[in-house]
């Protein structure tokens, strides 16, 4: 499952668990047979790890993974390639103190990944990094048990970084 499916479902659990909060609590805090020490811990439980935490996560994935590419997976994950077979710009901006129009705008990269061994693959990469071009190779790094799961690497996650054209000349980054 790719980052953008992953904070999809979180703002759809989110948004289910705004709208289904009230009528959960009241059915919650009228189950009598819990007694009220209990009843209430449960209540916070549900509130903290049902409603909020989707949020906190999507939220994590935004600011941090869209925007500055997934260091945990750059530390952590499997080393390859991919070359870049579509670029797509996106309308979502994601703010970390500037104005809107100042903020970077996500790309939406379709990639063929290719790891040590296994065969190439298609996926979607979703990050703040613009200037990368189709036919473009970058550097990736891989999620050990979701291989859909890719961040490139444009310099923040160690010494690599660098895109390769299909030409062998540098890509321009306008990291932001």
């Amino acid at each position: 499952m790719t980052v953008g499916k992953i904070s999809g479902l979180c703002w759809t659990v989110f948004g289910v668990m705004c709208l289904g909060f009230l009528p959960l609590a009241f059915g919650l805090m009228h189950i009598n047979s819990i007694p009220t020490g209990p009843r209430l811990a449960l209540m916070l439980v549900v509130v903290v790890a049902a409603w909020w935490g989707p949020f906190a996560y999507a939220m994590y994935l935004a600011l941090a993974v869209m925007r500055n590419g997934d260091r945990r997976t750059l530390r952590r994950g499997i080393r390859g390639t991919a070359e870049v077979l579509a670029a797509k710009e996106t309308n979502t901006v994601i703010q970390e103190g500037e104005f809107a129009w100042q903020a970077p705008r996500v790309w939406k990269y379709r990639l063929r990944v290719t790891v040590g061994g296994r065969p190439p693959y298609e996926t979607i990469c979703s990050i703040c990094a613009s200037g990368i071009r189709p036919g473009s190779e970058v550097d990736v790094a891989v999620g050990r048990h979701n291989r859909k799961r890719v961040t490139i690497d444009v310099g923040q996650g160690g010494s690599r970084g660098k895109a390769r054209s299909a030409d062998s000349q540098p890509t321009g980054w306008q990291y932001q």
